[in-house]
């Protein structure tokens, strides 16, 4: 690399381009979404870090090489509030600088006066790691960085940004990944350790954080209409022709065609309604009566008061979900309301009476999806008016995904599946509130307000930081546990291993090396490791106890005794008359106020090294007990799960629970299963694990990345085609 070539990573142009107040106001708002939504990763690609040293030095049988983990652990651990403050500072003055023309690479020198000079290793392994990482992510989420290029550029008044250019693309992350991690004290390969564990946790998941950053560009008005492959859809017929097919009993052709119609875009209302109208042929319904019609007007108008009386509805078990009928016979009514007598009543058309329809179905098929005792079922039921309001007012709310109503409506669906649930725990009292504000607001406005969704993403981000938390302490916990366990073991085996050589023991000393020293060497095990300086003294004071060495000065090892037991945390008198008691045959007096009996007594009451503490909670040991061919393969397939993987389990009265695995000892068994708030789900081992999945009572759950507005859609569109096709048979027989 020449020395007069500058690094490509985090250059910026010496021509500044001056930003208009709304799009500086939105490059802060994009930097505020990447700063928060980064956050998280990058601490969880610190925990990485520190897990992979961890393993590292477990693995390592030089000294050197383990102190050197420990000591990059301690760095990281020190410095991972600074690298993250680096990493977002370097990443906002990327956003400041939106639009700057990038520097020539020469920084405009003669070539001729380039001086050259031998490349640095580590730092060329540095270089082509971030190259690499910056490639393949750009490789992944091209099609959003395209997008994303187009939206910033028109905040900039440029051409489409990309590479170096994009404030928040792979090369800006990579370039703020080189700038954070350059004071920090790590060795070469510590380094590249952080740079694999950023990509894994941060770029590996950037298709999902350009898309969020595009959604929310898309939501602001930035070309909303913008993709980078248009949307292909099948022309429908005319309502006026598929109503006029209908009628006729060998209409087949509209019922054939309605699956590819559905299947090809399952949000165009269009294909809906031609299931809904091969539904209505099928049944042979005779339509509605040739009544006068409502106008838009007047429908909105009785639309936009039956949407206020939701509000006037205190207790939030009245606001049920209700049925396409429910909603038909009351619009009808309030149409009428107030009509002089004598007129022709009001009806609706063909089609307002299919968006009533689909609109009943579709919160009906959300009301499936969550729990029954849910508030959240409430909160869906005071929207349905709102809802049904604005998807008369636009059929974009059935044909766009990014209409304002749908992605409130998806985004209340998410929430009360996922945190208010009762079976999961208390729902949040904030969130419930949050929600109940929600329905009182949407009842007595004219339009969707964006900023609702935005309070309740936040409110549900806060809820996530708090599950995040409290899963991170139940993996704390359950790491000591497990650490605590094995040194246990090992102590124990080593205890069990000195005892077979030597003569054995009785009484008070017996009972004093099998319980109460095994903790002495366990804890010096979890301190400092078998080949540590004073797990290897306390083992040749364990020697000297059983007599496989002579005892050179009795008083000492009687100090040593004691100092053992002041260790575990036993008071300095009563640890003076254990050893008083163990010293008896060796010639030494003990108190004579207790017995050797009440010494061995008060040892084995005492807890062992741990319980009574978060690490020490009691905890079943696991059995290996032999399994079947089937569940052995899927057991020893657990070599390669990850933690944070999702399993489902079938509940045993029906329907299924998510739970995520989010740490397992492949040394013991044991596994941590948590629910989506974070919260301990019941003790699970890797070998009850692969019987549940042999047998299927649990398998692994993939994300759905589809929304649960778009599931429910599907699931009205597979209802429609099976009631049409049962219709159909039933004709025919």
């Amino acid at each position: 690399m020449s020395a007069g070539t500058q690094p490509p990573y985090g250059r910026t142009g010496p021509h500044p381009v001056a930003l208009s107040p709304r799009a500086q106001r939105e490059a802060q708002q994009g930097l505020s979404l990447c700063l928060t939504w980064l956050d998280m990763p990058l601490r969880e690609a610190l925990r990485d870090v520190d897990r992979r040293l961890f393993a590292a030095a477990e693995a390592s049988r030089n000294h050197l090489e383990q102190q050197a983990c420990f000591e990059s652990r301690l760095i990281v651990e020190r410095e991972g509030p600074a690298f993250r403050n680096r990493f977002a500072a370097h990443l906002s003055d990327r956003f400041r600088r939106l639009g700057d023309v990038p520097e020539d690479k020469t920084g405009g020198a003669n070539p001729e006066h380039l001086t050259l000079s031998l490349v640095d290793p580590e730092e060329q392994e540095q270089f082509d790691a971030l190259a690499s990482m910056a490639a393949r992510a750009e490789a992944r989420s091209a099609s959003s960085l395209f997008e994303l290029g187009f939206r910033l550029a028109v905040l900039a008044g440029s051409a489409p940004l990309e590479g170096e250019a994009l404030p928040a693309g792979p090369r800006a992350l990579t370039a703020a990944l080189e700038a954070a991690v350059a004071p920090m004290p790590l060795s070469n390969p510590h380094r590249l350790l952080l740079f694999q564990a950023v990509d894994k946790h941060v770029l590996g998941h950037g298709d999902a954080f350009y898309g969020a950053l595009n959604e929310h560009y898309r939501t602001r008005g930035i070309l909303p209409g913008f993709r980078v492959y248009p949307n292909v859809r099948i022309a429908a017929s005319p309502a006026a022709e598929r109503r006029g097919k209908a009628t006729d009993a060998s209409a087949e052709p509209v019922s054939g065609a309605a699956p590819a119609t559905t299947e090809g875009h399952i949000g165009v209302l269009e294909g809906l309604r031609a299931l809904l109208a091969s539904r209505i042929e099928a049944s042979r319904g005779a339509g509605f009566s040739p009544g006068r019609l409502a106008s838009d007007d007047e429908l909105q108008t009785a639309l936009l008061a039956l949407q206020g009386h939701v509000s006037d509805v205190a207790d939030a078990a009245q606001r049920e979900i209700r049925s396409a009928q429910a909603l038909r016979d009351e619009l009808v009514h309030q149409l009428n309301l107030g009509r002089p007598a004598g007129s022709p009543p009001a009806e609706l058309t063909l089609e307002q009476n299919d968006t009533v329809e689909l609109t009943a179905m579709l919160f009906q098929s959300l009301g499936q999806q969550i729990a029954a005792a849910s508030p959240g079922r409430a909160v869906l039921g005071g929207l349905q008016w709102p809802m049904l309001r604005a998807a008369v007012n636009d059929r974009g709310f059935f044909d766009q995904a990014e209409h304002p109503a749908r992605q409130l409506l998806d985004t209340v669906g998410e929430a009360a599946q996922h945190w208010l649930d009762p079976a999961e725990g208390e729902p949040d009292a904030a969130l419930v509130d949050r929600l109940e504000r929600l329905v009182v607001e949407a009842s007595h406005a004219q339009v969707i307000d964006p900023t609702w969704r935005a309070d309740i993403e936040q409110q549900i981000a806060l809820l996530s930081r708090k599950a995040h938390v409290a899963e991170r302490r139940q993996i704390e916990a359950m790491e000591g546990r497990d650490r605590l366990e094995r040194a246990r073991q090992r102590a124990t085996e080593i205890m069990n291993e000195h005892m077979v050589r030597g003569a054995a023991p009785r009484g008070v000393l017996r009972i004093l090396l099998e319980r109460t020293w095994a903790d002495v060497l366990a804890l010096h095990i979890l301190r400092g490791g078998e080949t540590g300086e004073a797990f290897l003294y306390c083992l040749g004071v364990t020697d000297q106890l059983l007599g496989r060495r002579p005892i050179v000065d009795p008083r000492k090892l009687r100090q040593d005794v004691e100092r053992g037991l002041e260790h575990l945390g036993m008071h300095a008198a009563e640890a003076a008359q254990v050893a008083a008691g163990v010293f008896e045959p060796l010639g030494e007096q003990h108190d004579e106020g207790l017995t050797p009996t009440d010494i061995a007594l008060r040892l084995k009451q005492r807890p062992r090294l741990g319980e009574g503490t978060a690490h020490g909670e009691p905890v079943a040991p696991v059995q290996p007990t032999p399994l079947d061919p089937a569940a052995q393969a899927i057991y020893d397939g657990f070599g390669s799960l990850r933690f944070g993987t999702w399993f489902e389990f079938v509940r045993p009265e029906g329907g299924v629970t998510l739970r995520k695995l989010a740490w397992f000892s492949p040394g013991t068994g044991r596994c941590l299963f948590v629910n989506q708030r974070g919260s301990r789900s019941e003790d699970i081992d890797l070998t009850r694990l692969a019987r549940l999945i042999a047998s299927g009572e649990a398998r692994e759950w993939k994300e759905q990345r589809m929304s649960i507005v778009d599931r429910a859609w599907r699931a009205v569109a597979r209802n429609l085609r099976r009631e049409n096709a049962r219709e159909r048979m039933a004709g025919r027989a």
